[in-house]
């Protein structure tokens, strides 16, 4: 019997465009229990809670905005200033309520939307306050604003018990798959972004700075001795490269999944006792990272605790019915709309936490020592800088010149970071000449004598003696005064 072969019909490549982000959204749209987005919930408003809380127990709120006369600004936030101290409490006292009201999914999107307003005021008003870890809660709390993310009211009638096994609403107990892999995403850029930053001669080979940080901690009992050794630390830094360039691979995999997260936990926990300047960074991540766990994890921890103290069985969630493609030819539909603003969205997030943190790399020079493109691009525990800065301020009429010392204004905070910093500089330079021309005198020239020692090397000059950094632009361009660097 003879048959006939049916010819292939060629479809055309746009149309296989089409299908294939046709498959693709759908499959990002597939629905998956939202227990674990519940947990991310409360362990966001801890964190929020717990990092604006130590603002005000520690003092900072004074010592930070309240008692310098002069703040270091971002380009395009000089109107950004301290509230009054009844009113910085105050915000302080708003973000702390909004932290434990989001953890509690009491209008999370309310609570998520005040912590991350008032914390991000509080963060712009002065530059010599940034760390990796507060951009860290920044974002987490825009995306709460944002995502899905399950709620539930709290009974003042349950039992502990009861709150501890109860489930979220019907409403929320389910949610699209993207939204748990959006939030890894976010975890996991930082983790990667921190190993590429050590691969450096610096960090593997001379184990700098660690080696510096580490003879302020020979003190410690039983393994203080072993920090003077250079060794322990290029063995200890070796270990923090490999540790964030391969963690995220292994909380990918269920196999490795919970050997990587008792890594995370021990990590977090080690570098937050060696180096407590890091604040609350360790905290942080440790109750964030269980995102990369099942989307259903807190529900099999719930039957789990419930079979071990015999507990009421948690009822399941009903399975959700698999979402029919949208068909190539189908009408666009206001929802149609929706999906696709909320596609290119994402999208745009994920490009734009991709790019900044790479942007140093269209500057020219070492980041570390030009610090142009440093910020925002999760170099956590990469540099150790000290220096001084000493400013000389020229009348250009009658050639006088005349010494200014920072530290004879600023707060000592404000002086390390500012005197290691090129940008902060030229912006303190900028605000010495213009309070001379409030007073109604001509503008002065501004020149600098900075030098800065950086990863345990003799101190260099920083910046470019001769140049008047009054009259250089304060932007985001490569600037030309920046001595060579010593890396």
């Amino acid at each position: 019997m003879r048959t006939t072969a049916i010819p292939d019909v060629a479809v055309p490549t746009a149309t296989r465009v089409r299908r294939f982000g046709s498959d693709g959204i759908e499959r990002c749209r597939r629905e998956v229990p939202g227990s674990s987005l519940a947990a991310f919930r409360v362990a966001a408003g801890l964190s929020g809670a717990v990092v604006a809380a130590r603002f005000v127990s520690r003092g900072w709120v004074e010592r930070l905005y309240l008692e310098p006369s002069y703040h270091f600004t971002y380009p395009g936030f000089s109107w950004v200033r301290p509230l009054p101290a009844a009113g910085m409490y105050a915000l302080y006292a708003v973000m702390v309520l909004a932290g434990l009201a989001l953890a509690l999914g009491w209008r999370p999107r309310w609570a998520a939307l005040a912590f991350t307003l008032g914390f991000a005021y509080a963060e712009a008003i002065d530059v010599t306050t940034y760390l990796n870890h507060y951009e860290l809660v920044t974002l987490i709390g825009v995306l709460c604003v944002v995502l899905p993310l399950p709620a539930r009211r709290v009974s003042v009638a349950e039992s502990p018990a009861q709150r501890a096994l109860a489930r979220p609403e019907p409403v929320g107990s389910t949610v699209p798959v993207w939204v748990v892999w959006l939030l890894r995403f976010q975890l996991g850029a930082v983790y990667v972004f921190a190993g590429l930053g050590k691969v450096d001669v610096d960090w593997l080979l001379r184990g700098e700075p660690l080696h510096t940080w580490l003879l302020g901690r020979t003190d410690l009992p039983l393994v203080g001795p072993w920090f003077a050794d250079r060794w322990v630390a290029v063995a200890l830094s070796w270990g923090g490269a490999l540790f964030d360039l391969g963690v995220v691979a292994f909380l990918l995999r269920r196999r490795t999944r919970p050997f990587a997260y008792a890594a995370v936990v021990v990590f977090h926990a080690i570098t937050g006792w060696l180096f407590p300047g890091i604040g609350a960074f360790p905290f942080v991540m440790i109750v964030l990272t269980p995102i990369f766990f099942e989307p259903d994890w807190p529900d099999r921890v719930r039957v789990a605790l419930g079979r071990r103290f015999g507990l009421p069985p948690v009822p399941p969630v009903p399975p959700v019915p698999p979402v029919t493609p949208v068909a190539a030819a189908a009408v666009m539909t206001p929802s149609t709309w929706r999906v696709r603003l909320g596609t290119a969205a994402v999208v745009m997030w994920v490009v734009v936490q991709l790019v900044v943190p790479l942007r140093h790399l269209a500057y020219p020079g070492d980041v570390r020592w030009t610090e142009e493109g440093y910020r925002w691009s999760w170099r956590v525990l990469l540099t150790e800088k000290e220096g001084s800065a000493t400013f000389r301020l020229t009348d250009p009429a009658t050639g006088l010149t005349r010494t200014v010392w920072p530290s004879d204004e600023l707060a000592p905070h404000q002086v390390r970071s500012m005197s290691v910093r090129p940008d902060l500089i030229r912006q303190y330079a900028h605000h010495l000449a213009d309070e001379v021309e409030r007073t109604g005198a001509a503008r002065p020239e501004v020149r600098v004598d900075a030098w800065v020692a950086i990863a345990g090397l003799p101190r260099t000059r920083l910046m470019d003696p001769a140049v008047d950094l009054a009259a250089e632009p304060l932007d985001i361009w490569p600037a030309d005064d920046i001595e060579p660097s010593p890396l």
